[in-house]
């Protein structure tokens, strides 16, 4: 499995991926992109707060800005160049539950459709079979290496 083959302390140590992900990359961050039962890759999702602090550290007493850091590694990546950061947005309200626990299905979604625009797939409500209820995430903005 090409994930295996990729040194995720490496990728993190790049600058336009520690700019989101700045703590430890385990391989159980990853999820799979499967489309119609086809491997296209792997993905870590977050999503980011609104602020940072003076320090120009995140600003965990802060609301979710509503902004999702995508890490995707596509399944023939070799190296960590293969690697892309991709930026998405969904309504702030999504990111957390009422419980104040993030909403991971919700974030996760958003992260799968941003990776399907990127690649040129349509998104998953145009597939038979999906469920109802996916949210619309509006287009990716790959704004690689810029600060939150």
């Amino acid at each position: 499995m090409p994930l295996d083959t990729i040194d995720l302390d490496a990728l993190r140590r790049s600058p336009r991926v520690s700019c989101y992900f700045r703590y430890r990359l385990h391989r159980s961050d990853f999820h799979e992109l499967r489309v119609a039962d086809q491997l296209h890759g792997h993905y870590a999702s977050k999503p980011l707060h609104a602020r940072l602090t003076p320090q120009g550290r995140v600003d965990r007493s802060s609301s979710y800005s509503g902004d999702v850091a995508v890490l995707f590694i596509p399944g023939d990546a070799r190296t960590t160049d293969d690697a892309s950061v991709i930026l998405t947005h969904i309504d702030p309200r999504q990111v957390a539950l009422e419980s104040g626990r993030r909403n991971w299905p919700a974030i996760h979604q958003a992260a799968r459709e941003a990776i399907r625009g990127k690649l040129g797939l349509p998104p998953a409500s145009a597939e038979a079979g999906s469920r109802s209820g996916d949210a619309a995430v509006p287009a990716c903005d790959d704004r690689r290496g810029q600060a939150p």
